[in-house]
């Protein structure tokens, strides 16, 4: 842009000093005419980059989530391709559940029968608590099965939250897509064996629910620009066609101001500050933003 505007600028000198005529080719009106033209550009600039500042140093960022299964096993199928575009809720994969069901079965048998020693202590404790008033049990009967209906309660209780957490593991055999996106590399096939350890992820799967544009500006750039702010976006990919987005946060902090703990001295080296702050942007058309690819530059 500011070589466009030197060429228009330029331009004047063949209609000044040759079509209309206005000034004759001296060397006072030569240098006049390219004072001037220095003046008038470096204004244009300095105000462009003062009240308008652009950067080439932005790109698209997304959420990239490793995705790690709640439960281990052996895969038994996968749902997604690579690059495939997927909706929050659709199978990534799923783990044999097998193992699991038989777990959710032990633990409802176990349920079953402490119900069952439960409703016998319950009938047992209404029957002494009976001949005890007629005198034909004693209080140590009673209190026996108080407590045989008290543990039977208590070990219901115990058994319940564990098939609890037993049906949730079974539920978790399946692993969905945590939101709107697609994993740009599935190597997962059925077979596998998969871990709940996050150093194991199985999938890295891109978030299409937010898309950010992330830019860098020179502080003397940044000093003008404030949240809300309307900002036009051209992409290297798809020159020509501008989008229209909003600055979201203004990042006022940088690496060469920060301060860390140990047994150093602050070095001052005179030296000027020459670090960027960043600042976010979100594009006003979430569809079109859903659509642009991850570290697209801009």
């Amino acid at each position: 842009m500011i070589a466009f505007i030197i060429l228009v600028y330029s331009s004047f000198y063949f209609l000044v000093f040759g079509k209309l005529g206005l000034l004759k080719k001296t060397p006072a009106n030569i240098s006049a005419f390219a004072g001037v033209g220095v003046a008038v550009v470096s204004t244009i600039v300095f105000a462009w980059f003062t009240f308008s500042p652009m950067t080439s140093d932005a790109r698209v960022f997304r959420h990239v989530l490793p995705i790690v299964p709640n439960v281990s096993g052996e895969v038994t199928e996968v749902g997604v391709e690579s690059m495939e575009r997927v909706r929050a809720g659709d199978m990534l994969f799923r783990i044999d559940p097998t193992p699991y069901e038989y777990a959710v079965r032990e633990l409802e048998a176990t349920v079953e029968q402490q119900q069952a020693e439960l409703a016998l202590a319950t009938v047992n404790l209404d029957r002494a608590t009976k001949l005890l008033r007629t005198s034909a049990a004693s209080q140590v009967d009673v209190d026996i099965w108080t407590a045989e209906r008290d543990a039977a309660q208590a070990a219901i209780a115990n058994s319940l939250a564990k098939l609890g957490h037993a049906r949730w593991e079974l539920e978790e055999t399946v692993v969905d897509a945590p939101t709107d996106g697609y994993a740009p590399g599935v190597a997962l096939r059925p077979g596998m064996r998969v871990s709940t350890m996050p150093s194991a992820a199985t999938i890295a799967f891109i978030s299409t629910a937010e898309t950010e544009v992330l830019a860098s500006l020179s502080q003397s750039a940044i000093r003008g620009v404030q949240v809300g702010d309307e900002v036009e976006i051209v992409f290297t990919a798809m020159p020509g066609e501008v989008f229209v987005g909003r600055v979201a946060t203004v990042g006022k902090a940088s690496s060469e101001a920060q301060l860390d703990a140990g047994g150093s001295i602050l070095t001052a080296t005179g030296e000027p500050v020459t670090d960027r702050w960043g600042v976010r942007v979100l594009l006003d058309d979430p569809a079109v933003a859903r659509s642009l690819p991850q570290a697209w530059g801009a």
